[in-house]
């Protein structure tokens, strides 16, 4: 796992967090609805089998098998030797190749397009169904609808008093707008100074290793 939507999401919300907190969810409403519409449009445009980047990334890797050198094994199984000399054992049934790349991408590669040329299998069966353009439709066909306005100045039913937010000390100094790192992750290579321990003023610990 990793934090790339949250990152990615930081960045989108620089301004709106300095917004109230009713205010920053409707940016984020408003700012998924733009998000989806232009992406839904896009995927209806399309009209091949495969995403856009998966149909290229297929193209090259049959590109690369034409030079392969194919010898059965079995029905699904077969040796493949590529034009450095190398040999690469696949398995169309199972969908794996023993240069790890079929079973890690769940796209085939070229070892398996030239073992797939050899079986009469279509290579895009051999895709994975994320990678398909009707998965990529189903995607964006959620609708994100606006929230109803209440109306009326009655807040709370019977509740007549003042609605006011609620008694908390603001802490000293300026709100933070950098994200804190987590344990393991290390500063970029243009950004300068390091965090130390408050306590001994040592630098940071090595990563792997406890404070």
């Amino acid at each position: 796992m990793d934090s790339n939507i949250a990152k990615s999401w930081n960045a989108v919300l620089k301004e709106a967090r300095e917004f109230p907190f009713i205010s920053m969810c409707e940016y984020i409403r408003t700012t998924l609805i733009s998000w989806f519409a232009l992406r839904r449009a896009k995927a209806l445009e399309h009209k091949g089998t495969l995403t856009p980047n998966v149909q290229g990334h297929v193209e090259l890797n049959f590109e690369s098998s034409t030079s392969s050198a194919v010898c059965g094994i079995s029905e699904t199984e077969f040796q493949v030797m590529a034009q450095s000399g190398e040999c690469f054992l696949v398995n169309l049934l199972s969908g794996t190749c023993s240069c790890n790349a079929f079973q890690e991408l769940r796209i085939p590669c070229p070892h398996a397009m030239a073992a797939a040329g050899r079986a009469n299998i279509r290579t895009d069966s051999l895709v994975a169904a994320a990678y398909y353009a009707d998965t990529w439709h189903s995607t964006y066909e959620a609708k994100i609808y606006p929230i109803p306005s209440v109306g009326g100045n009655k807040i709370g039913g019977e509740y007549a008093g003042d609605l006011l937010p609620p008694e908390v000390r603001r802490p000293p100094g300026r709100p933070r707008k950098v994200r804190i790192l987590s344990w393991g992750q290390d500063k970029h290579a243009g950004m300068k100074g390091s965090r130390k321990c408050t306590r001994c003023r040592g630098g940071r610990p090595q990563q792997g290793l406890m404070p």
